[in-house]
């Protein structure tokens, strides 16, 4: 039995690892691609990761972004 506790943070785990972020913001910016097209893009790279991930990523990217004027 092990007895062991491992530290954990609280909350649900992330649907895509933190690594794989700047992968999705890089396609997005530089090839121009929406949401599906991503989610599709990373599918035939063997990552399952759904549309709505992507734009929420995208989202809290662009947000935490300032304004250009």
């Amino acid at each position: 039995m092990n007895t062991e506790i491992s530290e954990r943070k609280p909350g649900r785990p992330r649907a895509i690892p933190e690594r794989l972020i700047p992968k999705v913001l890089s396609l997005y910016y530089s090839d121009g691609l929406g949401y599906r097209a991503l989610a599709r893009e990373l599918r035939q790279e063997g990552i399952s990761v759904d549309w709505s991930t992507i734009r929420r990523i995208i989202k809290a990217h662009t947000e935490s972004e300032p304004r250009r004027e």
